[in-house]
């Protein structure tokens, strides 16, 4: 009779007792699984919440809605020349004017240097408005004319000593001037002076035989050149036809420059007409903004 084999049976035994404990093991592993993607499930739901109370206390943004730009008809530059002799209501009427507007002063007289400084304070741009000399007879601001006949030196040094008078003064044009004005030599010194002091010109154009601007561009000085005179008639009706005209011209050219003097009838057709103007889309600007 063969022994009992005790092997066999501990083998079952065993491979069961593995096969329970395998069995365990994967239900535990499910489990875990289980719960940490609930996990992960709870901490994400949480997420969403947090950026929904987020955004609930934000307040709402402004949708911006782009403003269109006025449309400019035509951009217009006034230059006022010859302050500077008076300091009354007319002055006072000019520096009330709601426009960016050119006053030029000339240098020497009483109030000069007052006026300009009340202009800049009123938020005005100030230029020197420079004796030169005519082919007819020049008269008064003996100091400071510019003549055919003087040497470079004392040209230059009037020049100067007129921005020193005014020194709140951007740039130059020119009083009288007819015959200074086609001088060769006599532009070309004032050129010179006004680049190395930074200044600008712009030419009056008090004869058609002016070489003012062409000279500037030769030295490189910015400048620019009158393009309508508004008051030669001391008439509101002839000055109100000419600013239209000088509004015609910024229509069509895209820019414009007119030149007026210290008058009270000039003073009320600007009065009158530049809101009307401005409201139809012509706008008034510095004449340093027209320079080339």
């Amino acid at each position: 009779m063969s022994k009992f084999d005790f092997r066999t049976p501990l083998i079952f035994i065993l491979v069961g007792v593995i096969l329970v404990l395998l069995v365990l093991m994967r239900k535990m592993d499910e489990g875990n699984k289980e719960i940490t993607l609930e996990k992960r499930i709870e901490q994400l739901e949480s997420k969403i919440e947090n950026v929904k109370n987020t955004q609930k206390k934000k307040p709402p943004q402004k949708t911006l809605t782009k403003q269109k730009e006025p449309i400019v008809k035509g951009r217009i530059a006034i230059i006022i020349d010859d302050f500077g002799y008076r300091n009354d209501f007319v002055t006072d009427g000019f520096l009330a004017l709601n426009a960016n507007l050119t006053y030029a002063v000339i240098p020497g007289h009483e109030h000069s240097y007052f006026f300009s400084e009340k202009a800049k304070t009123a938020g005005f741009e100030v230029i020197v408005h420079m004796p030169m000399e005519n082919t007819g007879k020049t008269y008064g601001e003996e100091e400071f004319v510019l003549k055919t006949d003087m040497d470079v030196g004392t040209i230059e040094r009037r020049v100067r000593n007129a921005f020193n008078q005014i020194p709140v003064a951007v740039g130059m044009n020119n009083h009288q001037g007819s015959k200074a004005s086609a001088d060769q030599r006599v532009m070309s010194t004032i050129a010179r002076t006004l680049k190395d002091i930074n200044k600008f010109f712009v030419d009056s154009r008090t004869t058609v035989e002016t070489i003012g601007e062409t000279t500037m561009e030769i030295f490189e000085v910015p400048t620019a050149s009158r393009n309508v005179f508004l008051d030669n008639d001391d008439d509101e009706e002839k000055i109100a036809q000419q600013l239209m005209k000088l509004v015609k011209k910024s229509k069509e050219n895209g820019f414009a420059i007119g030149i007026g003097h210290v008058k009270p009838k000039t003073l009320n057709v600007l009065k009158k007409h530049i809101p009307e103007l401005q409201k139809e889309g012509f706008k008034f600007e510095f004449v340093s903004k027209m320079l080339h």
